[in-house]
């Protein structure tokens, strides 16, 4: 009797040793050993949007994950096991994403255990450029990835000045000097992207200040004073013609005269073709009529009213200009724009106040 009570205390006490042998594994076993993230294998950093795997044992029952103290990770329980699991990094501005070294915690039904991880800012990309074809001297959006904390934008190794419009997307202005073929430089933390600008064809017809293809403007018809040296324009001298009633001939308008075409004869399309020109008048209603020389036996017209008197870029496609002095059915979507050679400013005397006076300056012609 004595012996079997003996045997049975030996068995409790190895019993009870076991136990506590395995309770002390266990819990020496909770533990993270590495974090790498795929793919590129790095240890303890990672990538937004990266795949992260994490070692170490006693991982069983993964509860929740939370990154910098904030943000909350999903992940899928059927990749938990106990030496391993995996998450993806997410990265969203709105939740307080960041890039450097931050905590990440991980409750598991061993505990909770909080690491250290750097989430890495990536390289950017240019994905494209609004328009596709640049202009010197105007705006272009640059549409990209990552756009954080940018050290520099230059263009041809000089210096840009931008403005962020968001995380993927920068306004940069560029000189009017900039020449088709240069280099988009921006520059982060993260790394460099780099994209060949090229820049639309940009003619400059007249600026009245003695600059441009055509210098010498007169006017004709219906007009009561035409002045091509007025100061005091958005950029210096500037042209006013003044209409006050007359309808002796039935038009009026102004011209420096035709000569060789504006553009060369390989820019054909009417649909790349832009006329740039400041616009302003006495009163709004003012309504401008502008014409292009006769090109296959038509003349193209484009007319618009003034709705705000003070100085303002208006853009024309030539694709929106229309036989019969604008008032036709035919557009000159077709036409070959390198025939283009003479335009001509006027006011339509149908539908204008009266008077009405136009002011007008820096005409140029733009090929993108």
């Amino acid at each position: 009797m004595i012996n079997k009570i003996k045997y049975r205390i030996l068995i409790l006490l190895a019993l009870a040793c076991f136990t506590a042998c395995q309770n002390d594994d266990n819990n020496a076993a909770a533990n993270i050993d590495a974090m790498v993230a795929e793919p590129g294998d790095l240890l303890n950093q990672a990538f937004p949007l990266n795949k992260v795997r994490v070692e170490g044992q006693g991982l069983t029952g993964l509860k929740k994950i939370t990154l910098d103290n904030k943000i909350n990770i999903s992940f899928n329980p059927n990749h938990n096991s106990d030496k391993a699991f995996i998450f993806t990094i997410p990265f969203d501005e709105k939740l307080g994403s960041r890039f450097g070294v931050q905590p990440i915690t991980f409750e598991t039904a061993a505990g909770s255990f909080t690491k250290e991880i750097e989430i890495l800012q990536p390289n950017p990309t240019i994905v494209k450029t609004i328009p596709a074809i640049a202009t010197p001297g105007f705006p272009l959006e640059i549409e990209d990835t990552w756009f954080y904390n940018i050290s520099s934008v230059t263009l041809g190794g000089k210096a840009l000045n931008y403005t962020l419009k968001s995380s993927s997307s920068i306004i940069i202005g560029l000189p009017a000097d900039a020449v088709s073929g240069s280099e988009l430089t921006i520059t982060t933390p993260g790394g460099t992207a780099k994209r060949t600008i090229e820049f639309a064809t940009l003619v400059l017809v007249s600026d009245f200040d003695g600059n441009g293809v055509r210098t010498s403007w007169n006017a004709y018809g219906d007009i009561d004073s035409f002045n091509a040296n007025t100061t005091g324009g958005p950029t210096g001298n500037y042209a006013a013609l003044t209409w006050s009633g007359s309808t002796a001939n039935g038009y009026n308008g102004s011209s420096a005269g035709t000569g060789a075409g504006f553009l060369n004869a390989s820019s054909k399309d009417a649909t790349r073709t832009f006329i740039d020109m400041d616009v302003s008048a006495n009163v709004t209603g003012a309504q401008f009529a502008i014409q292009l020389n006769t090109i296959d036996g038509k003349d193209y017209g484009y007319n618009f009213k003034v709705t705000d008197v003070n100085w303002t870029t208006k853009t024309i496609s030539l694709a929106d200009f229309k036989d019969n002095y604008g008032f036709g059915a035919n557009t000159a979507s077709t036409i070959d724009a390198s025939k283009i050679t003479e335009i001509k400013v006027g006011i339509v005397q149908s539908d204008t106040p009266n008077p009405s006076v136009i002011k007008f300056d820096n005409i140029k012609i733009r090929y993108q």
